[in-house]
């Protein structure tokens, strides 16, 4: 693993005629977070896209442990330790919230169809180590209480912790957030905060896109604005929070008040 962890480089993305992101560059270190925050129809969530091999077509690199990821598709991401939440948070009908989470382990999943078929001894002993280790990430996201309830009754608050619990489920290395807070309510968002504190202590690398600006200045150990597809600042919070283009690009909106 290098130092750098995920290495984003020059990437530009073009949906027809209109260009998403341009020449747009960032860094994230394991164990530390990366804000990535800008207006609507920057390009955040496009570039979470992009990083994870959701969206292809794009010109530039992305690296990650030195490995080049342009290619990639995202089961083989998923593989190699990138895992992503999503802006719709989204459970799998007909399953309980334990098994909505053990679906996120499927990437870590070792036995083969002939031992699922003939249910050996390592197949079971997979499926008791995969079902604590769900119930394990329950617990930690205050969800245990909900592990047998059908996932899609969750209120919108547990749909989100729900969402990144599988992410997390996934033990990966590097983690993409894409609006997490959206939706929450002070408590829940202040337990979210946590929770992402939490996994990067673990040593977890993790780039976090939020409209709530103070949210995420307040997590970030780096914050990268972009606007109209373009990087407008990168760098420490306050120096970003002080930047004469940054403030232009958020004139008047509430969430540029300090927190």
């Amino acid at each position: 693993m290098t130092e750098a962890g995920l290495e984003v480089r020059d990437i530009t993305k073009r949906f027809g005629g209109v260009t998403a992101i341009s020449s747009a560059s960032l860094t994230v270190p394991m164990g530390r977070v990366h804000g990535l925050i800008g207006p609507n129809g920057a390009g955040k969530s496009t570039m979470i896209g992009v990083i994870s091999g959701f969206i292809k077509g794009f010109s530039g690199a992305i690296h990650f442990g030195g490995r080049d990821l342009s290619t990639a598709d995202p089961a083989t991401i998923a593989r190699l330790g990138i895992s992503r939440t999503f802006q719709q948070a989204t459970p799998i009908a007909g399953l309980t919230v334990l098994e909505n989470v053990m679906v996120g382990m499927h990437v870590h999943h070792r036995a083969n169809l002939a031992s699922v078929l003939l249910r050996t001894p390592f197949m079971r002993r997979e499926a008791r180590e995969m079902r604590s280790a769900a119930e394990r990430v329950l617990n930690d996201f205050g969800l245990a209480g909900d592990a047998e309830a059908d996932a899609t009754g969750l209120p919108f608050g547990k749909l989100r912790f729900l969402e990144l619990a599988r992410a997390a489920v996934m033990r990966p290395r590097m983690l993409l957030l894409d609006e997490p807070a959206a939706g929450l309510n002070q408590v829940e968002t202040e337990r979210l905060a946590a929770i992402i504190r939490s996994l990067v202590r673990e040593g977890i690398g993790l780039l976090l896109v939020d409209h709530d600006v103070p949210f995420v200045f307040g997590l970030s150990d780096q914050v990268t604005v972009m606007n109209f597809g373009s990087v407008i600042a990168s760098g420490a919070p306050d120096a970003v929070y002080r930047d004469a283009a940054v403030r232009e690009a958020y004139l008047g909106a509430q969430e540029m008040e300090p927190a």
